[in-house]
């Protein structure tokens, strides 16, 4: 496996994929965002301290107070600007330079197509037909709650909705983003034209929505309409996504004592006021971080190659995490909340590292199916 991550060879910056809509230095700091956003999607969801078994729970329900703050800090903490911030690049590269017409947003939906629909349908049927193995293969659906109906006991409707997530979250959970995305894509000509004509009424009353909750709409959620609808603003109107690097410095200050008093005052009824403010100054913190890795050569080239394994981690971290984490809990059964942190740390980084090392086998042997199912990426 050392061999594996060692063998990454350090490209010329002149690999580094470009958007030819963006000068050179964004295009780079954009990409690197894109792993290290990753490793966060993967620490939220190793965020659980208990595994769930067909005969009961195991786990700390009660941990302390140290093991929590780490906990709460990264994983609904720092990690939790991952998603925002994808929306609002997604959005602002999508709209950056965009001349709109019919025949240049078909070709927008065609390109969409290949990097988001055939993925998302791929992963999704692919753990559809996983799971519903493992629910019946007498050795793995003790690893089953039985909380949820067996798959094949599912009506036609309810296999459609596990792929595509009409009424609830796909079965492979994480591509909730990616159907939600598909749905902003879909509707951009009109997020265009209200941002033209009222962005200021219309970003202000998705925001309001965020904020207080009460959302009406079940695809996209509010914190996808708004964050894909800033970088759309942004990007149409040619704003940097970096404008606020003069002020870096002070956000990342006021961003790392809002998100400690956030971990710490979790479970306050103003929390989740703090929280979301916190994600904003995180976004803009991480934007500007990029320009203090940039001007580090070698992590700059470390992470924009490992910036084109991120959508295969994204993709195969689940139901990897949950496996490992359940067979971790059964053969290990933890009780010490200090051992619950040991494996908070080690299950995703093993997941982590086996997803690069499958990916970097996976493309030496069949380059075209991998290719295909990260939307080529």
């Amino acid at each position: 496996m050392m061999q594996c991550f060692t063998s990454f060879r350090m490209p010329n910056i002149s690999y580094v994929k470009e958007n030819p809509m963006l000068d050179r230095e964004s295009s780079l700091r954009l990409n690197l965002l894109r792993f290290p956003l990753i490793v966060g999607v993967v620490f939220i969801h190793a965020y659980s301290n208990i595994a769930g078994f067909a005969d009961g729970e195991i786990g700390v329900s009660q941990p302390n107070f140290i093991a929590d703050f780490v906990r709460n800090f990264i994983s609904q903490g720092v990690a939790r600007i991952a998603v925002p911030l994808f929306f609002l690049m997604s959005g602002y590269l999508f709209f950056a330079g965009f001349e709109w017409s019919k025949e240049s947003y078909v070709l927008k939906l065609k390109s969409r197509t290949k990097t988001l629909l055939i993925p998302f349908l791929f992963w999704n049927i692919t753990t559809l037909i996983v799971i519903a193995l493992a629910q019946t293969i007498p050795i793995t659906k003790i690893f089953y709650s039985g909380n949820n109906p067996l798959i094949i006991t599912f009506s036609a409707f309810d296999y459609f909705n596990a792929i595509f997530g009409f009424t609830r979250i796909p079965i492979a959970y994480q591509f909730w983003f990616i159907r939600d995305l598909i749905i902003l894509v879909l509707f951009a000509p009109v997020i265009n034209v209200v941002n033209k004509f009222a962005p200021l009424p219309f970003l202000g009353l998705v925001l309001f929505y965020w904020l207080m909750g009460g959302w009406p709409v079940y695809v996209p959620s509010s914190e996808a309409l708004l964050f894909f609808s800033v970088g759309a603003y942004l990007g149409s109107t040619k704003k940097s996504l970096f404008y606020l690097d003069d002020f870096g410095l002070i956000v990342i200050g006021l961003y790392l004592a809002v998100v400690t008093i956030d971990a710490i005052t979790i479970n306050q009824l103003f929390n989740p006021y703090l929280h979301k403010f916190g994600i904003v100054l995180g976004v803009s913190g991480a934007l500007f971080s990029t320009k203090l890795v940039a001007q580090n050569e070698k992590l700059k080239l470390l992470i924009v190659r490992l910036s084109g394994v991120s959508f295969f981690v994204y993709a195969v971290h689940e139901p990897l995490l949950t496996t490992l984490k359940k067979l971790s809990y059964k053969m290990l059964l933890p009780e010490s909340s200090f051992t619950i942190l040991f494996l908070y740390f080690l299950i995703p980084t093993i997941t982590i590292a086996f997803a690069i090392v499958a990916y970097r086998g996976l493309a030496r042997v069949a380059p075209r199916f991998v290719s295909i199912v990260t939307g080529g990426r």
